[in-house]
């Protein structure tokens, strides 16, 4: 009898999640609209997914992933063909698990954008779908993420690699363009502040955040040189560092020409900053990915080194397994792709 009455208690819960309108989300936001709750929700669903790739890198799953021959052709301890002679499938099956996990996500939402496809008014017979059922949502992202590690391996991950790497390019020129016009709003806006009145105010706030964002860049250059490069070796790493260095000088020098102060008055160097910053994470962000130890000993092993060199100790360098699930550039990414998607609103 508990047992039916706790199964109507749910059900009761399904028709809030199949609604035009989440009321579940809606609860915590009443005043929002009916489109940006929307996007949330889609938000979450993402969350939920970025989460569920970041525990396939832990320890304990990638041993129960090694031994699935599906992953490893006989298993753990089993070498695949690489760039550079052979690489141990130990190392890189928690990313095929991840490439899975977000071969689904990609698919949820390429299925919804091309059922959505041409949808432009909350009166067409498509809405409700697209603002509601959650509930048979979730189920979907669900099982097409059960469906994908049924995938027969073959050249499949290698052919997702290369597509991940496109749709990557393209989802950060996507937020590249998010980015710059929210640092030209931001500065519009504080432009006309400091014109209507109390400039000296608006404009030791403008100068200070501009300031804070170039002094946080090159706070990471330097950080770069010290612990993602050494003497004698990661010369990617020192071309990349340097090169995104010098394109980022370039830009907040052309963003000041008389030229582009007479077609754009109200630009300047809060929105290089900003873009100076964020190019100063992807820099970080792709350096995390190189292979090689050396040249990109982790944000954990950083931290400890520098607190052991503060206390005058040293300890053990922390093998590069122990701390590959705290993917701390993911979740950087992660917090500016939440900050596009309320921006976007």
């Amino acid at each position: 009898m508990g047992a039916v009455m706790g199964l109507c208690s749910i059900a009761s819960w399904v028709p809030c999640l199949c609604s035009s309108a989440p009321c579940l989300v809606c609860a915590c936001c009443p005043s929002s609209k009916n489109s940006t709750v929307t996007r949330l929700v889609y938000a979450v669903f993402l969350l939920m997914g970025t989460i569920t790739a970041c525990l396939m890198l832990t320890p304990s799953i990638e041993s129960k992933l090694k031994e699935i021959p599906g992953f490893c052709e006989r298993g753990a301890g089993s070498h695949i063909p690489g760039m550079h002679g052979v690489v141990n499938c130990d190392s890189l099956v928690g990313f095929k698990a991840v490439y899975r996990v977000c071969f689904a996500m990609a698919m949820f939402f390429l299925l919804f954008a091309l059922i959505m496809l041409g949808l432009k008014s909350s009166k067409d017979p498509r809405a409700p779908v697209h603002n509601g059922f959650w509930f048979f949502k979730f189920a979907a992202l669900v099982g097409i993420n059960v469906g994908a590690f049924y995938i027969p391996e073959g050249a499949f991950t290698t052919v997702w690699f290369y597509i991940g790497m496109a749709g990557a390019f393209c989802f950060i020129l996507i937020q590249l363009v998010l980015l710059i016009d929210f640092a030209h709003s931001w500065n519009e806006t504080w432009v006309e502040k400091m014109e209507e009145g109390n400039s000296r105010c608006w404009y030791a706030a403008l100068l200070s955040v501009t300031g804070i964002g170039y002094g946080l860049s090159i706070t990471a250059v330097i950080l770069f040189y010290v612990y993602y490069t050494v003497k004698d070796n990661c010369a990617e790493n020192k071309f990349f560092i340097s090169f995104n260095l010098i394109l980022c000088f370039l830009a907040s020098i052309i963003s000041i020409l008389p030229k582009i102060q007479e077609a754009q008055p109200r630009s300047g160097l809060l929105q290089s900053s900003v873009i100076t910053l964020y190019t100063m994470y992807i820099t970080w962000s792709a350096m995390s990915s190189e292979p090689d130890k050396q040249c990109n000993p982790g944000l954990l092993n950083i931290i400890i080194h520098s607190k052991d060199i503060g206390n005058g100790t040293v300890t053990p360098t922390v093998t590069p397994h122990a701390g590959q699930w705290w993917d701390a550039q993911s979740i950087v990414g992660l917090a500016i792709y939440l900050l596009c998607i309320l921006y976007s609103r």
